[in-house]
């Protein structure tokens, strides 16, 4: 499987490439504040020792040997994420732009239903909005992924 990450807000998701393609990772909220993607990504950033890293990141959930394809701000990994390069052919160019465009849709899909699109005001206390905003992203997203597998698909086939 080849798929696309992206941080989305404090959330971090990823694409499949089967066909239909439909969202095959979320995970969040990322609960440290404003973190690049390649460090959400990783699970912790450069400095932080493999072993003391997130191990739920999804650097550590990837079967051995596969890539994923994402923007320029994962080019730090590029046995693990490929981006766009100058020295890559056209067709791979355009191929990686409509995989990042399926990522975009379902972003796009998520952010309709306003749980990540706007400010979300319930629960009491930061850990309990956490979990409720947990669980209304989680459930847009199942929402989403229902959508996805019975006739309204990220992009027709």
């Amino acid at each position: 499987m080849f798929a696309l990450t992206l941080s989305l807000k404090k959330y971090e998701t990823c694409v499949g490439t089967d066909e239909p393609a439909k969202q095959v990772w979320l995970r969040g909220p990322i609960p440290c504040g404003e973190q690049a993607d390649i460090t959400v990504f990783r699970g912790g950033n450069e400095d932080t020792p493999i072993e003391e890293r997130d191990k739920n990141a999804l650097y550590f959930q990837m079967p051995e040997g596969k890539q994923f394809g994402g923007d320029s701000a994962y080019s730090g990994e590029p046995e693990r994420v490929i981006v766009t390069m100058p020295e890559m052919k056209k067709r791979d160019i355009k191929w990686l732009g409509r995989l990042k465009a399926r990522g975009e849709t379902l972003h796009a899909r998520l952010k309709n239903f306003r749980v990540l699109g706007t400010r979300f005001r319930h629960g009491t206390g930061t850990k309990d909005k956490m979990n409720q905003h947990q669980m209304a992203t989680e459930s847009v997203s199942l929402i989403v992924l229902y959508d996805c597998e019975n006739g309204r698909p990220l992009f027709d086939q």
